[in-house]
């Protein structure tokens, strides 16, 4: 355990992202099993001692798209996990060489890879469900025909039940927060009463940033100047280095990754950018990949922020429409860390107790609670993620080392 502590150590200077570096809550829900030792002459690996081993420095076969097809298909096809596979610099993207009939596009696999390890990054991309199951074949096959070993972070209910249904064994330490604009245009408005503390935190913040005379504007593809992107980067680099202690994140927070499918609002003040929101779309849905007010913005800009966007997305949508009810437009935050790590398939014992000590001691080493915090102020509903492995190999210590490094900005 003494390895662990020191993987949560603090650098200075750490960076992380906001919406979806919720991601990082990912990184602690990590594992079972014993890791290998000399005592039961494996390595950590799986192989013998002495065996000869797979080279494992390459990974898998690369997927034949390029960034902007990837761009597309997360657009289309995707959830909010799979925006992150659009760092390219960090995660790979895994095609499998045979068609599988179910999808009528060939299913696509985000992942990180360190060594004998192999993180697949939430749901794979597929047309129809009925793909979930032989893409999920296909590619742990490939993965384990390479000598390494495979656990998925971060999946929906649909593919824990069918890893479960592979006797893989089943966690969840982690929600994907969900908003619903037309609720909190409720919440907020001026006559709406009650709704617990979290509210009533976030309708004084909203007062403070009215005070302060913030303006929020949505800039549009076309309308941004190389003055305006300069002064949001440099802001962006200014939040980075404010950040201190332990950050794990899915995502390093580009602001202008993925431009052409991205939407953005500008906070500012005394007309300084003091923050900036960024949404991307994914199927029908809309994700807030970040939500940042930058150093010295005066307090309640973040969710000002928020709070403007989600209101001209119901505004957008009513004038389609003509109407907005709850339940027409789908936000979410992205994932952030449970209180709690709940076994669900194929735990039990011993193993789950090392596991949840394990998970609440990179918790509360990297704050990974607070983001969900903050997202409760909107009355965020949270969706179960999962954290899967193989219940036969586990996913001990030396796996939970390599994800927190992979994840550590």
């Amino acid at each position: 355990m003494h390895r662990l502590v020191h993987a949560l150590k603090p650098r200075k200077n750490g960076t992380g992202d906001v919406a979806s570096s919720t991601s990082s809550s990912s990184s602690s829900n990590l594992s079972v099993g014993d890791s290998a030792s000399a005592q039961n002459h494996t390595s950590s690996n799986g192989f013998r001692v002495g065996e000869s081993q797979p080279d494992m420095s390459e990974g898998l076969d690369e997927s034949a798209l390029d960034p902007s097809e990837l761009a597309d298909l997360v657009a289309k096809h995707g959830n909010a996990t799979s925006t992150a596979w659009l760092e390219t610099d960090r995660y790979h993207t895994w095609q499998p060489s045979k068609a599988i009939p179910e999808s009528s596009f060939t299913p696509v696999q985000g992942y990180l890879h360190s060594g004998a390890w192999v993180f697949a990054w939430g749901n794979p991309i597929v047309s129809d469900p009925k793909a979930f199951k032989p893409t999920l074949q296909a590619f742990i096959s490939a993965v384990e025909s390479k000598g390494m070993r495979c656990v998925y972070c971060c999946v929906d209910s649909n593919i824990e039940g069918v890893l479960a249904g592979m006797n893989w064994s089943t966690v969840s330490c982690i929600n994907e927060d969900i908003i619903d604009p037309e609720n909190v245009v409720e919440l907020t408005s001026e006559d709406s009463e009650g709704h617990g503390s979290m509210v009533k935190d976030l309708k004084k913040n909203l007062r403070r940033a009215e005070r302060a005379q913030i303006e929020v504007m949505e800039i549009r593809r076309n309308d941004w100047s190389e003055t305006v992107r300069k002064e949001i980067e440099d802001g962006v680099d200014a939040w980075k280095k404010s950040r201190s202690g332990l950050q794990l994140a899915a995502t390093s927070f580009d602001p202008f990754l993925d431009f052409e499918h991205r939407r953005y609002w500008v906070a500012r003040s005394e007309g300084k950018a003091v923050g900036v929101l960024i949404l991307s779309p994914v199927r029908d849905a809309f994700v807030i990949k970040n939500a940042v007010s930058f150093p010295k913005a005066p307090k309640g800009t973040s969710e000002y922020l928020i709070t403007s966007a989600l209101k001209d997305l119901r505004s957008e949508r009513q004038s389609e429409t003509g109407s907005v009810s709850r339940g027409d437009i789908s936000v979410t935050f992205n994932i952030s860390a449970a209180s709690d790590l709940k076994p669900t398939k194929n735990v039990s014992g011993w193993k789950f107790t090392w596991l949840n000590k394990t998970y609440s001691n990179v918790s509360q080493g990297a704050g990974l609670l607070n983001r969900g915090d903050f997202r409760s102020k909107f009355d965020s509903s949270r969706e179960p993620m999962f954290v899967c492995y193989p219940s036969e190999d586990g996913f001990g210590l030396d796996g939970i080392e390599m994800l927190i490094k992979l994840l550590r900005r």
